[in-house]
């Protein structure tokens, strides 16, 4: 009889990845054509029946599209990717108490850096007009249900669906190649650059930065929805005041 006990330990074959960036393109492909749909048939139903799109994201076309746009983009990840890449992967697991008590300290410090950011922003281009403002409500004020609609999609589903597309599917994406500094910093980027709105763009990279760093510590995204259902319902917050003010 042999003798094994010996012998070098065996290291098992790594596991090869059940999924990757080929269904990461075919989800937007899917998001794109959906979302150009979605768009389309809002737009000639609000031209058919004359509805106003006057008010941004509180005409009620305007907010159709834009909630039905992220549930495409959320449902298409879960049904694309989800069944081949788990919730681990996602990080759709809840993270431990610990994880989710980095959220406040992280949330203060990314909000005063954000601040500090915007103002060297405001004192290179001489002003700061933050276009969303024009975008989400027409430049008019909100009523008290309106706004609290508003929260629905742009504090509630809106976080979400983004952490679930960047800090779920891509950072774990990037992560397979990267450092966990690089990923925090090019997911940060990718993430403020597509906003699409340039004068925000340092910002939104400060706000990726934090995000990143929660979903790098606790592994899960739940951190970084937190994050950002609170930036998001104080920037919404602020635009209220600043359209009953009668700016925008």
């Amino acid at each position: 009889m042999l003798d094994h006990s010996l012998d070098p330990p065996q290291t098992p074959a790594p596991i090869a990845p059940t999924w990757g960036w080929r269904d990461f393109v075919i989800t937007l492909l899917v998001i794109g054509f959906s979302g150009a749909l979605i768009v389309g048939a809002v737009r000639l139903l609000a031209t058919l029946t004359d509805w106003d799109t006057s008010r941004g994201f509180i005409s009620p076309p305007v907010y159709i599209a834009g909630t039905l746009l992220y549930l495409i983009i959320g449902g298409a990840i879960l049904a694309i990717i989800g069944p081949r890449a788990g919730w681990r992967d996602l990080g759709l697991q809840w993270p431990s108490f610990l994880h989710l008590a980095l959220v406040p300290p992280v949330f203060i410090f990314g909000m005063g850096m954000m601040w500090l950011t915007n103002i060297a922003v405001m004192t290179l281009l001489g002003e700061m007009e933050n276009p969303q403002i024009e975008a989400i409500s027409g430049g008019q004020p909100f009523g008290g249900g309106e706004l609290v609609v508003l929260w629905l999609l742009i504090g509630g589903i809106v976080p979400v669906v983004e952490e679930l597309f960047f800090r779920g599917a891509l950072h774990h994406l990037l992560r397979r190649h990267l450092s966990a500094t690089l990923t925090i910093v090019v997911g940060a980027a990718i993430f403020a650059i597509v906003h699409f709105i340039p004068m925000l763009v340092p910002g939104l990279f400060v706000a990726g930065l934090c995000l990143g760093y929660l979903r790098e510590q606790s592994g899960s995204i739940w951190p970084g929805v937190i994050f950002h259902m609170l930036q998001n319902t104080l920037a919404l917050l602020a635009m209220a005041l600043v359209l009953a003010a009668g700016g925008a």
